[in-house]
């Protein structure tokens, strides 16, 4: 999954992420195949980005995979590994790379 500018979307790309506004209603849901038409609406509606399935869009930065992340969080830790507050910082941000990785 990709979040990128909705400048950048193109018809056919699905949404991996519900679209909303800025009161957090949604206006597209999760699977949502991209139309030309669909894409100028959101537009209209002052939507600056979205998040789709897979990496379509080369954005110039490498993309880690979660074990990758899993590793590099596991170097920066190791130092801190007995402190309760450090350890929950850690799992905090792992599950944040899960959801943001797509992967279990």
């Amino acid at each position: 999954m990709q979040k990128i500018p909705l400048k950048l979307a193109k018809a056919g790309m699905k949404l991996a992420k519900p679209v909303t506004n800025d009161r957090g209603m949604t206006l597209c849901g999760v699977g949502i195949e991209l139309t030309e038409e669909m894409i100028n609406r959101l537009s209209n509606m002052g939507v600056a980005r979205i998040t789709v399935e897979g990496h379509p869009i080369d954005t110039g930065e490498s993309v880690k995979s979660l074990r990758q992340l899993i590793d590099e969080l596991n170097v920066r830790f190791k130092p801190v590994e007995g402190d309760p507050l450090m350890i929950k910082i850690k799992s905090i941000l792992l599950e944040r790379f899960k959801k943001k990785t797509g992967e279990e």
